[in-house]
């Protein structure tokens, strides 16, 4: 009798283990992730988050367990900004904030904040302390002053730091805070640019002026040349236009070939006398 109930006792307890065990799922937590698992049992024990996380490597899990893949590595978290600065002008820039989980503190971090932990608890309060520090410098420090994303940065850090992840105890460890270039909207970069187009055109124009006015008092001061030397010599106006004329032949001699006679004839259309031209020329 007694032999019958041990017997039936280890049936009973193979069977329980083969119901246990036959819906066991394989997970893979990989590099760099830990997993925590959250038992929640169908009819009798205490579900909840397991306090140990679970590090690389491959897990049996039980159909009533949950695992929650946690990464580790420093992630980056990426905001837009469109706000108004101190003097009441537009901005618009990226503001990063880079953090990880740290190692061992998974299990706490889901049970007190949730997988979702920046979403839940830290995006609008780092929104606000971005927009506070931005809103204290005015728009030309913004946007020229490269020292001013560096406070801006500092400032941020330490707000989040002291007054969020800290005061909440969030196992979380903030990297750094990363303010990106701050501009102007682009309706108003696009208006910067066309008043600069604008003053570049006046410029242009002015430069031109200046030196159309230089050309024409040039001109005249080369008539008022002209006119002089046209006196000296005693010519009439056709005369001397015939002069200048040759004058420019004579330039051209050594390039055109026998140009010799058109010049000659021309200086004794107005009078010139020359030296006869011997045979060998």
């Amino acid at each position: 009798m007694r032999g019958s109930v041990g017997k039936f006792a280890t049936i009973v307890g193979a069977l329980c283990l083969l119901l246990t065990t036959s819906g066991c799922i394989l997970a893979a937590i990989e590099a760099g992730h830990e997993g925590v698992l959250v038992e929640k049992p169908f009819f009798f024990g205490h579900g909840g988050v397991d306090p140990v996380p679970t590090t690389t490597g491959r897990i049996y899990l039980a159909p009533t367990t949950e695992l929650i893949d946690v990464d580790i590595r420093p992630i980056q978290h990426s905001e837009h900004f469109d706000i108004i600065s101190q003097e009441n002008a537009p901005v618009s820039f990226d503001a990063f904030l880079i953090a990880n989980v740290i190692e061992g503190r998974t299990p706490e971090l889901v049970a007190r904040f949730g997988p979702n932990w920046y979403v839940n608890n830290v995006k609008e309060a780092f929104r606000t302390f971005v927009r506070e520090e931005v809103q204290k410098y005015p728009l030309f420090q913004l946007t020229t002053d490269p020292g001013t994303r560096a406070r801006l940065q500092d400032a941020v850090e330490h707000e989040v730091k002291t007054k969020l992840i800290g005061k909440q105890n969030i196992p979380v460890l903030v990297n750094r805070i990363v303010i990106g270039s701050i501009l102007p909207p682009k309706t108003v970069l696009d208006q910067t640019v066309q008043t600069i187009v604008q003053e570049q055109r006046k410029i242009t124009m002015a430069e031109f002026q200046k030196a159309e006015e230089a050309r024409e008092r040039a001109e005249r001061q080369r008539g008022i040349a002209d006119r002089a030397y046209r006196e000296h010599l005693g010519l009439t106006a056709p005369e001397f236009v015939d002069l200048r004329r040759i004058e420019v032949q004579k330039e051209i001699v050594q390039h055109v070939p026998n140009s010799n006679l058109t010049i000659i004839m021309g200086m004794e259309k107005i009078g010139i006398n020359l030296p006869p031209v011997s045979a060998s020329q």
